[in-house]
């Protein structure tokens, strides 16, 4: 998946997924730009899942999740290295 900011753009794989001190710790995977650790706690949980169900886009997008359909197109945008993009846009560079 793809995580844009003011001050990143990252590539992120999920990794090592763990529970630690009753929240969700996920940890980025080998593929991802840069080492990252998300930890959701219960109420992220909830408030982030009734965001999802209560958004149509999220039921419209459940038959790609099911049946793979979509999400295979690249483009030069998708697939430029990491590194070329950061440079071009200035991202990833909170300093």
């Amino acid at each position: 998946m793809r995580v844009v900011s003011s001050l990143a753009d990252i590539d992120f794989t999920v990794g090592r997924v763990r529970r630690e001190s009753g929240n969700l710790v996920i940890e980025s995977g080998a593929d991802s730009t840069l080492e990252t650790t998300v930890t959701i706690t219960p109420r992220d949980a909830r408030h982030a899942l009734g965001r999802l169900i209560g958004a149509g886009a999220v039921w419209g997008f459940l038959p790609a999740i099911l049946f793979g359909g979509g999400g295979g197109e690249t483009t030069a945008a998708t697939t430029d290295h990491w590194e070329e993009r950061r440079k071009s846009t200035g991202l990833n560079k909170p300093w």
